[in-house]
């Protein structure tokens, strides 16, 4: 925070704006006023600013109207003179800070035309913040933001160029030494901390500093029950609650119904000013709810209640989770006969949070799941000395399930706030009902702590449907490695004999995977996306053993031509190097049902120790199929050891993927360890070695695998590889002798068409039963074009040709439809985007056409093929014999002169399921002669794609009665 906003390079103050987000609790108000307090000594910033403006947010938030003058002068309102006429002398020398951003109620596009550049101006609060975020007011000045992370979703969009930051949890070490600061002896301290740690859920929901300061305030003596509850925490509603009572058998002097009286009346206080938008109280608001004089002063209610800065009579609560927290216990406890305060507050919980639109993201939302979990009523009647409302728990469940039914498919849920409160309830049944009807959960928040990974846990354990869980985050915050807690002792420090050291590393996804082991769970697709971070390698293991049963269908979705060309993926992130290989097998072991095992590893720093370790689990895993890295630089030594896992007898892996994971300098000699590996494992099928520099020796060395007797390979993709012909030729050996091989992808290398040649002399030999050949992009010319006709011809099995750009030309495909012709070829999938065609080869592909009853889907794009070339081709479409389903014709210089062939296809072919068009100029009344062709019975077409940002009123209202007509059409 000393250098977030420092001048730049060159020694300019411009204005900036920095957001610090974080949880409730984490402490974002405390590291503000810390902050301004090293302003004020001058060892912050010195110089860049000469007013700090500070601004409460939740204590301005019930005020109608403010004017950004207001603000100014209520915080320099001890100060004589025309103190703003001094401030706005030089308003880059001011710092505003919006401590609290609210979530925003109103739509940010509504709220643009009402923002205002005058500082005299009065404003709703909300209109009023947003003027600053949106630089409307004292553009020239800084800003610093602090809000959670659900006010983040609107906020962003206001910001320009902010400096983003989050304020993590408490690490073991930094809460250990939290505990040595709040305890008067060392031993007391840890064993406070101790005693935690044999919880997992409190020792991670102590991470957050409010929880560790909670648990320590009230702690300083510990006695004996507490040791026995503590183990009993288990959720946030939990601690909250133990802090409540730990305080009520503190007071001396007064009976327990006085003190409980006194909780009774914050929690209708509380509940009001959640209703009003109020967090300040005067001393008149809290005689309303029955707290007098004598209450006020007392030492009891200072454990929730303090004094507003700057203020005499006037009072906060502590926190303003205690406000939240209060709230959701004043409706638990409503429906009591014997409750004093219920005229002050009129409306119903569902009527809050529906009219400021938090749901499950309002931690009072989350704390009432809480209140109603089973068996929990006893412990909040001693409390609080009332009964919860025995008709609430049934209330609160079927809202739960009306909101998700409403607002789910709408992505007004945040899932992850669900599963908080899910977790609270601690209600495995109800848990597996909510997730059970949500069938697919997307998880993209930019960071994820260890208590959103506990309630995930919870949340996926329960389930035991199949679902689909796409986690995609940036950081998972807390997982730091843990500091020895030597270096929190001092010499003179010593512990009882009986007090033992827990520092046993713990994987990110220790949680989650233990979720993930659970017979019941049945999640079908994981995907953990671009975590930027250090993983455990550990992580992977758990991972790997614990998505069983999953039977993995993924259907290929069609793509735009280009899209077909680059297949990009983004899934599993970056793991740390540190695996041992116990921990891997043990936790391999667990799984004994597996069916499918799937794992990735992307962009990761794979050290020879952890390969190791993964080759001891592939040597002993019965179910770990199918694994993958990709952008993971894996050193010779690192790729050896994996390479002995893969030989060894056990191992029953079928796929293997090293996508752009060699090292230039290695390559030669992992293709010699792979080699081995092919002749060794005959339940490799598929191979993906694509985006590596093998170059021709190194696959010289892999073919020498590849032709072994005992190489199953089915499936062989050496794309961007950096082959050349010399490669074919070794490539070419492997085809006439392999019995396996179906598919094969080289894509992206300069092959040329000598070294194409060598393939197709390869394939016209071959014993096997290859089906798909991708050659695109591989410099190909028409040259090439009689060994091409040559493999149509004679091998019956092709039923997969990709040629995308190359240099075909016309000649070059009128061999190919020659080919086309013969009734051995039985190609189905034939892709010539950008293959340099011109209208004079439509005839030879009509002609084709008229013959061919197999080709199923073809790719022009992206090809000068012109009206008449088309409508040349629309003859052969209209063939009998056609039994074209998908055909491609983006970018093929088409107007509207060719839309009336067309249509009479659409007329008269019933098999055409599939037409793009996009990127051609097409205009309103070729459209509409389309639309008039689509919309009739004969007519089958499913998908068709064309542009629509020129078209007119008149040619949307067709498309639209189309719509109306057939359903099932997409554009």
């Amino acid at each position: 925070m000393g250098h977030v906003f420092d001048p730049d390079e060159e020694g300019c103050s411009s204005s900036q704006t920095v957001v610090l987000q974080g949880c409730a609790g984490i402490g974002k108000t405390a590291v503000v006023h810390k902050f301004m307090f090293d302003w004020a000594a001058g060892m912050v910033t010195p110089g860049r600013f000469d007013y700090l403006i500070y601004v409460n947010c939740r204590e301005i938030s019930h005020i109608a109207n403010l004017s950004a003058a207001d603000l100014i002068t209520n915080t320099f309102q001890d100060i004589d003179g025309p103190i703003l006429d001094v401030i706005l002398v030089y308003p880059e020398k001011l710092l505003f800070i919006l401590d609290g951003f609210p979530e925003l109620q109103h739509p940010v596009g509504n709220l643009e035309e009402d923002l205002s550049a005058n500082p005299q101006e009065q404003k709703p609060v909300e209109t009023l913040l947003c003027s600053f975020v949106r630089k409307k007011l004292f553009p020239e000045s800084s800003l610093l933001i602090t809000a959670q992370p659900a006010t983040m979703k609107k906020l962003h969009s206001l910001l320009k160029q902010p400096i983003q930051a989050e304020i993590i949890w408490f690490t073991n070490a930094e809460k250990r030494a939290y505990f040595l600061s709040q305890f008067s002896g060392a031993n007391a301290a840890m064993r406070v901390f101790y005693e935690l740690q044999q919880n997992q859920s409190l020792d991670i929901m102590s991470s957050l500093p409010i929880i560790s300061w909670m648990i320590c305030s009230v702690l300083q003596s510990q006695e004996d029950g507490d040791r026995s509850l503590m183990r009993s925490l288990q959720t946030m509603t939990d601690v909250y609650l133990f802090y409540f009572s730990k305080c009520l058998k503190t007071l001396t002097g007064i009976s327990v119904w006085k003190g409980q009286s006194c909780l009774w009346g914050l929690c209708s206080l509380a509940a009001e000013g959640l209703q009003n938008q109020q967090v300040l109280f005067e001393v008149r608001d809290l005689r309303r709810h029955g707290i007098g004089v004598y209450d006020i002063n007392c030492t009891f209610l200072n454990y929730f209640l303090k004094k507003s800065e700057g203020s005499v009579n006037v009072y906060t609560f502590l926190h303003f989770s205690f406000q939240e927290f209060l709230t959701a216990v004043f409706y638990a406890l409503k429906n009591d006969s014997n409750w004093m305060f219920f005229d002050q507050v009129g409306k119903t919980w569902q009527e809050i949070f529906q009219q400021y639109g938090k749901g499950f993201s309002s931690l009072t939302i989350q704390f009432l799941f809480g209140l109603l979990r089973k068996g929990k009523g006893k412990a909040v009647e001693t409390t609080f000395g009332r009964k919860v409302s025995p008709g609430l728990r049934e209330e609160l469940l079927k809202w739960t399930e009306k909101e998700i039914k409403d607002k789910y498919s709408m992505l007004q849920i945040e899932p992850m706030d669900l599963f908080h409160c899910l977790y609270e309830i601690q209600e495995e049944e109800y848990a597996e009902k909510i997730i059970g009807d949500l069938q697919s959960i997307i998880l993209l928040q930019p960071s994820y702590t260890k208590m959103d990974i506990l309630a995930m846990s919870f949340c996926v354990k329960s389930s035991h449907s199949h679902l689909s869980v796409s986690l995609k985050c940036q950081h998972l915050i807390g997982f730091e490695e843990e500091e020895q807690a030597s270096a929190f002792m001092t010499p003179v420090f010593t512990l009882n004999q009986s007090f033992k050291l827990h520092n046993l590393p713990v994987s990110q996804l220790h949680l989650l995977c233990q979720a993930l082991r659970n017979p019941c769970c049945k999640i079908k697709d994981l995907k953990l996306a671009w975590a930027i971070c250090s993983w455990k390698a550990a992580s992977l293991c758990s991972i790997s053993c614990c998505v069983v049963n999953s039977f993995r269908s993924e259907a290929e979705a069609k793509r735009t031509p280009r899209a077909r060309l680059l297949q990009a993926q983004a899934s599993l992130a970056s793991l740390d190097t540190a695996l041992s290989s116990r921990m891997a097998l043990s936790l391999f072991s667990t799984s004994s049902q597996g069916k499918d095992v799937f794992s990735r590893l992307y962009r990761c720093l794979i050290s020879p120790a952890s390969c190791g370790a993964l080759a001891a689990v592939l040597s002993t895993s019965q179910w770990l199929t199918d694994l993958e890295y990709r952008e993971t630089k894996l050193e010779a030594s690192a790729l050896k050891l994996l390479c002995e896992g893969l030989k060894d007898p056990n191992c029953k892996l079928q796929k293997l993927k090293l996508c752009a994971s060699f090292l230039p300098e290695s390559s030669e000699v992992v293709c010699n360890y792979l080699a081995s590996v092919l002749i060794c494992n005959p339940n490799l099928t598929e191979l993906d070695l694509s985006e590596n520099p093998l170059g021709d020796t190194g696959v010289k060395y892999l073919c020498e695998g590849l032709r072994h007797s005992n190489c199953k390979v089915e499936k062989l993709d050496l794309s961007t590889c950096y082959l050349t012909d010399a490669s074919c030729m070794e490539l070419s050996s492997f085809l006439q002798v392999s019995q396996t091989l179906k598919e094969l992808f080289v894509f992206a290398n300069t092959l040329g068409d000598i070294g194409v040649q060598h393939l197709c002399e390869g394939l016209q030999h071959a014993q096997g039963i290859i089906e798909s050949l991708v050659l695109s992009q591989c410099s190909l010319s028409a040259a090439c074009r009689e060994s091409l006709a040559q493999v149509l011809r004679s091998t019956r099995s092709l039923t997969r040709l990709l040629l995308i750009n190359n240099k075909i030309e016309d000649l070059g495909l009128k061999w190919l439809c020659e080919g086309l012709k013969q009734p051995d070829c039985q190609l189905k999938d034939l892709a010539l985007w950008t293959c340099h065609l011109t209208g004079e080869c439509c005839q030879d592909l009509c002609n084709a056409l008229y013959t061919n009853e197999y080709l199923r889907d073809l790719d022009l794009s992206d090809n000068a093929l012109g009206d008449e070339g088309m409508q040349v081709l629309y003859e052969g479409l209209k063939h009998p014999s056609c039994k074209l389903q998908t055909l491609w014709l983006a970018e093929c210089h088409l107007t509207d002169a060719c839309c009336g062939a067309l249509a009479s296809v659409l007329n008269r072919n019933e098999n055409l399921t599939l037409l793009y068009l996009s990127g051609n100029d097409l205009k309103d009344f070729g459209v509409q002669m389309l639309c008039d062709a689509l919309i009739q019975p004969i007519c089958k077409l499913q998908t068709f794609y064309i542009d629509t940002d020129h078209l007119h009123e008149e040619t949307f209202r067709k498309m639209e009665a189309l719509k109306m007509s057939k359903p099932g059409i997409t554009w």
